[in-house]
């Protein structure tokens, strides 16, 4: 593939905006489809730090403040087309003096103006307030892009990604961090505590990188206020090492399906051509017809894809059957790989009899978020969860607690269709009928 010129050089770049334009698209899309069901939409991309930094192109198509409102634009003529009407305002926030007026100028010349703009001087901090009471209930995505860390602490970033029907997505400059997370002048020990949310703690000491993220992303979710959180690696164009690191965080599981996708395409195929090209390899590759996706995502993924099982058996150890539906959002938080690439190794599991898919339809042969998860028999440890009776009006039935809340049918060993019923529990948990073994083709 041939780079964009303005991105010769900050390949790295080039593959943040990449995963930035594709999942912003998708999500924009997906909310605006609620559109047919009759509800009005206006849709937001807030840049936190909008620069522009570093910008080659006259039109600023290298740069998040072009391609968010592109994107939006782009999604309101595809519904346009459709016979629907789709609202789009965007918010700029820049500190930088002739950043902001050079931001301005450009937002003031651009033809068209489908979106309803605003342009905040400022630091991001001071503006938080102001940013929730233009978008109110509305969707929007968040765009945190810092040029490092000072600015961007939990405190900020969570009264607005804590909203529902908001998706943030951050971009770590691990390379930048990675040099100063250790450093024990006070200053920065008060910064690294306000970016990751500690409020009377540092970072411990050495930790590594896929440990410095774990942390990231549990503050994320515990003092920002997100449901899902996962990250990926954008590594350095030439050389094998993590230059960036992309988190994001929202309140729906599609959140991480979505954004392992991206990761696929983007950090997968598309990294691999990129960094070839970079490299001056790009051409003859293409010419022998090898394969381009990148190195250090496929050493990852293919790790993470050995080790996922043995994460979902664990799971399965410590808490009652679950839905698939709800298992693999914990998975695709920590491992870098596909909720398709998951479905596929819960379905070797279950041929190999290490665990039991329940419910299943004549003819399928990869887990759905329907499917009941449980471990066989043999595996149950002496801790099982213990078997409840009530009646659900379909008769009496035994029932083992998950947190899925779907009345399920599944096929036990006679082939009779059972019902599965979900008994409301105190506690929030649902209880269901898995009292015996279902076979392994469903009807």
């Amino acid at each position: 593939m041939m780079i964009p010129r303005e991105y010769k050089g900050r390949e790295q770049t080039y593959l943040k905006h990449r995963v930035l334009s594709e999942y912003l698209a998708s999500w924009a899309q997906k909310i605006a489809s609620t559109v047919r069901q009759g509800q009005s939409v206006k849709l937001w991309y807030v840049d936190c730090f909008a620069g522009p930094w570093q910008a080659r192109d006259e039109a600023l198509d290298d740069t998040s403040v072009a391609i968010g409102l592109n994107v939006l634009e782009q999604t309101a003529e595809t519904w346009r087309k459709k016979g629907f009407r789709i609202e789009l305002a965007a918010i700029f926030v820049e500190k930088d003096k002739k950043s902001f007026s050079h931001l301005v100028e450009f937002l003031d010349g651009r033809e068209g103006k489908h979106v309803e703009v605003t342009a905040l001087h400022g630091e991001f901090g001071s503006f938080v307030d102001e940013i929730n009471r233009l978008i109110q209930g509305d969707p929007a995505f968040l765009f945190v892009d810092p040029t490092g860390w000072k600015g961007v602490g939990m405190r900020n970033i969570a009264p607005l990604a804590s909203m529902r029907r908001r998706d943030v997505l951050i971009n770590v400059m691990f390379n930048h961090l990675n040099r100063f997370k250790d450093d024990r002048r006070s200053f920065l020990r008060d910064q690294m505590r306000d970016f990751f949310g500690l409020s009377d703690s540092d970072i411990p000491p050495a930790l590594p990188e896929d440990e410095l993220f774990a942390l990231y992303r549990q503050q994320l979710q515990q003092k920002g206020g997100v449901r899902f959180a996962a990250d990926l690696i954008i590594p350095h164009a030439e050389h094998e090492r993590t230059w960036f690191r992309l988190v994001i965080g929202g309140h729906h599981p599609a959140v991480v399906e979505l954004f392992r996708d991206v990761e696929k395409r983007i950090c997968g195929a598309e990294a691999g051509e990129v960094r070839d090209e970079a490299r001056g390899r790009g051409q003859f590759k293409l010419e022998l017809g090898l394969n381009h996706v990148d190195s250090t995502y496929a050493r990852r993924h293919d790790a993470d894809l050995q080790a996922a099982p043995d994460d979902l058996l664990k799971l399965l150890e410590r808490s009652p059957p679950q839905s698939f539906r709800e298992l693999w959002p914990r998975i695709l938080a920590t491992r870098h790989i596909t909720k398709a690439d998951l479905s596929k190794e819960v379905w070797k599991l279950h041929a190999q009899s290490k665990l039991v898919l329940h419910n299943l339809e004549k003819g399928q042969r990869t887990a759905r978020d329907e499917n009941i998860l449980s471990l066989p028999a043999e595996r149950l440890s002496q801790g099982a969860t213990p078997l409840a009776l009530c009646r659900c009006g379909r008769g009496t039935t035994e029932h083992l607690r998950t947190n899925s809340r779907a009345c399920l049918p599944w096929v036990d060993t006679q082939a009779n269709v059972k019902h599965i019923h979900p008994l409301a529990r105190p506690d929030g948990m649902q209880e269901y009928d898995l009292s015996r073994q279902p076979t392994s083709q469903g009807r």
